[in-house]
């Protein structure tokens, strides 16, 4: 009988870097594979992402709605509070083998919390790593101490995961995912994409931006230093952008309608939500993406071109030499900007992705399996503390 595996995604940005792995475990067939998808894939406002899972062969099982609202801190919680109630009761009613989530959205841990609470392992993926200007910061770890298989991006992250107390034949690492999919999913050429959004594709720059929720600087202050240093270069370098909408963190409304106005007003385009392969293309054919998402660091330095990382959400995340840090105001940015366009991106090419792993998809499918196979019906996810050799003494009774 074939072990039951369940994948809970949240949003469009995390199950674009799964979608490959998906499809491996499909074709594999030796798990049953089932697909839940809650958050931002069930909410109109983020493009109602859950159809892009279905164009991509893959069938729900189940959509979750937990109402998602990112409005406030306090409308964070109350969607985390519903979110965890709602999955309570969901494997209450559904058993599963094993759970796969990954990463540290807020959504993501209490639905950890309600696996966990019925004894579901749960296999995690991208644990170990340092976001310090978020609150993924905090999330992630948590998820660690609650799960059973952990599969890392990096040497190093594998390291803090055992620091974390894990046991180190549990952690195992893969690479990034998203590093491979840069060079492996199929990318539309740039005509292609050009007549599917409308957009001329020449002397433009990609941004991804969300709210730094762990920062003194206001939302509306950093937005407001971004699109000043943007409007500028657009001046003096005649460079267009492309939008991508931000994530449900909390106050990405903010920025939401800020954008969007800046967008009408400038005559940028806006996207609310596009699939993987096409923000890969879309990033291939720029001068670089702008903004703090972790693709910057993570998938996009795979493509050979820079990203501008502004603020601090990223703190703590180790990054390539294709990444240009900068504070976040006008003149750090306004200046990055100016050095891109005056360089040789070609240049670039020639630097290695700290997160690219060969075989990285290949080497999660056979972990998983080897773990799958390993689980012993109707018995309890107990696992132990690890503590490191060179406290073990420190720690004794």
């Amino acid at each position: 009988m074939k072990k039951k595996l369940l994948y809970v995604t949240g949003s469009r940005a995390e199950y674009g870097i799964m979608k490959r792995l998906l499809q491996k475990i499909v074709d594999n067939g030796s798990i049953e594979l089932s697909i839940v998808a809650t958050g931002m894939h069930c909410d109109p406002k983020y493009g109602n992402t859950y159809l892009n899972i279905i164009e991509d062969g893959f069938k729900i099982d189940k959509l979750i709605d937990i109402n998602i609202d990112s409005s406030t801190n306090s409308a964070v919680i109350s969607t985390m509070s519903r979110c965890q109630e709602i999955f309570g009761v969901f494997f209450e009613n559904n058993q599963y083998d094993a759970v796969m989530i990954l990463g540290d959205r807020y959504e993501m841990l209490p639905i950890a919390i309600a696996a966990a609470m019925h004894g579901i392992p749960i296999i995690h993926l991208h644990g170990g790593e340092q976001t310090l200007g978020n609150y993924d910061e905090f999330i992630r770890h948590c998820i660690t101490k609650m799960s059973h298989l952990h599969l890392v991006s990096t040497e190093c992250y594998r390291r803090r995961v055992i620091q974390l107390g894990e046991e180190p034949s549990s952690v195992v690492n893969i690479g990034a995912l998203g590093a491979e999919n840069a060079l492996s999913l199929p990318i539309l050429d740039k005509n292609e994409l050009e007549i599917k959004y409308g957009v001329s594709l020449d002397n433009y720059f990609v941004v991804a931006f969300h709210p730094e929720t762990l920062t003194s600087q206001s939302v509306y202050q950093q937005i407001t230093e971004i699109t000043t240093a943007l409007e500028l270069a657009h001046k003096n370098h005649q460079c267009s952008y492309i939008f991508i909408g931000s994530n449900s963190d909390t106050n990405s409304d903010i920025i939401t309608k800020h954008l969007v106005s800046f967008c009408d007003r400038l005559n940028f385009k806006y996207l609310v939500s596009i699939p993987t392969q096409d923000y890969l293309g879309l990033c291939k054919y720029s001068c670089g993406l702008i903004g703090n998402s972790s693709s910057g660091l993570i998938e996009v330095p795979s493509l050979g071109i820079p990203t501008i990382n502004i603020g601090d959400r990223q703190a703590g995340r180790i990054r390539g030499e294709t990444v240009i840090d900068v504070k976040c105001n006008c003149k750090d940015l306004a200046s990055s900007i100016d050095e891109i366009v005056l360089r040789d991106n070609k240049s670039y090419l020639s630097y290695n992705n700290p997160y690219y792993k060969k075989n990285s998809a290949e080497i999660a499918l056979s972990t998983i399996n080897s773990f799958m196979s390993g689980i012993k019906e109707n018995m309890p996810a107990i696992k132990q503390f690890y503590d490191l050799p060179l406290y073990n003494d420190q720690i004794k009774p």
